[in-house]
């Protein structure tokens, strides 16, 4: 049943009373809606009023916020500084036009050297202090420096005096402690048996000999030796060939066995050695030539003609003063192949001629 249909069916006094509700509520309904009509017309007046207002809101902020094109240059603003510029320039214009009668005058080079310089000790006057302190310091240092070069030249007077270099030069002085013969030199003339003859200086250990004081099962002789009152045995091998070596040499030259070993090992060392009694003298430590802590064979101190000295070492350091006159040799210490010796001998053999007048032309590698 419709709204309508319902209102008719009813009785006249519910339809009455239907009627009046109905009324009721229709003019409530048009209150509603009149109230909903002015609340939409206020909000309506609301917007419209925002709107306008809006527009200047927006303007002022701008114009807060904006920064004009011709202010910005490179990032920076310089509106404010275009506008000093404008006022000092119209300031000047200004002045120039107050005082008509002021004259200009150009700067040249001196007035601006003057003014630097001026400028310079007033605003650097600090810089100016510190090179004075700079130049007092360099002073000083140089002072310094002449004292110590004068200090220098009087140490170097000092060390003329007493330094040694003439003694070092003349290698046939003594020096102090060494041991010599009563000749003044380390040997005595030659005897009439071996005037004539080249002389030829060996050297022992590991040249003629190798010793140890380890234990060789293939030693060929042992020698005791004393040393801070114990006897220590030690324990030598022959070099291959020495035998026939020393024999022939000792034929042909004047043999001198020159160790930088002591005595007290060299000697009876040398007597079990010396099978054939080829050598003629011997020298030890306290015969050597001292330099630098090490101990030269000076053939210069030998006493013999310096053309006529051989000296065949394994160490070159032994002859330091003579290299010209020196036969190189290998260091030997148990080789049972090795030949050097006897390789060594035919060569011997025509350095002890007549015909050979100077050992050091000869065997000097520099020729």
């Amino acid at each position: 049943m419709s709204f309508i249909e319902s209102i008719f069916c009813c009785s006249s006094d519910d339809s009455t009373d239907s009627l009046n509700q109905r009324n009721n509520h229709n003019n409530n309904n048009n209150n509603n809606t009149n109230i909903r009509s002015k609340q939409q017309q206020e909000q309506q007046n609301l917007n419209n009023n925002s709107i306008t207002q809006q527009p200047s809101k927006i303007k002022t902020q701008f114009a807060k916020t904006s920064i004009p094109n011709n202010e910005i240059v490179n990032g920076k603003r310089q509106g404010s500084n275009q506008n000093k510029m404008k006022s000092q320039s119209q300031s000047q214009s200004q002045s120039q036009s107050l005082k008509p009668d002021v004259k200009i005058y150009e700067a040249t080079d001196s007035t601006i050297d003057t003014n630097d310089e001026n400028n310079g000790k007033d605003l650097n006057s600090s810089d100016y202090e510190n090179s004075k302190i700079d130049k007092h310091e360099n002073d000083y240092s140089s002072n310094e420096e002449d004292n110590e070069e004068e200090e220098d030249d009087d140490d170097d007077d000092e060390i003329e005096e007493d330094d040694p270099l003439d003694d070092f030069f003349d290698l046939t002085k003594l020096q102090p402690g060494q041991s010599h013969a009563e000749s003044g030199w380390l040997l005595d003339p030659p005897i009439n048996k071996l005037k004539g003859r080249k002389c030829l200086i060996l050297d022992l250990d590991e040249t003629l000999v190798h010793s140890s004081f380890k234990y060789l099962r293939q030693a060929d002789f042992v020698i005791p030796v004393d040393i801070d009152n114990q006897i220590h045995n030690v324990y030598v091998i022959k070099r291959p060939g020495v035998d026939e070596f020393m024999k022939r040499v000792g034929e042909i030259y004047e043999v001198v066995v020159f160790t930088a070993s002591v005595s007290r090992y060299g000697d009876p060392l040398l007597d079990a050695l010396d099978i054939h009694e080829s050598i003629h003298h011997r020298l030890f430590r306290d015969s050597c030539y001292n330099y630098q802590n090490n101990y030269i064979k000076n053939l210069s101190q030998i006493g013999r003609p310096l053309n006529e000295i051989i000296i065949l070492d394994n160490s070159p350091a032994s002859y330091l003063f003579h290299p010209q006159h020196a036969i190189p040799i290998s260091s030997w210490f148990s080789d049972a192949h090795d030949n050097e010796l006897l390789d060594i001998l035919p060569f011997l053999e025509d350095l002890a001629k007549d015909n050979v007048e100077d050992i050091g032309v000869v065997l000097d590698i520099n020729l």
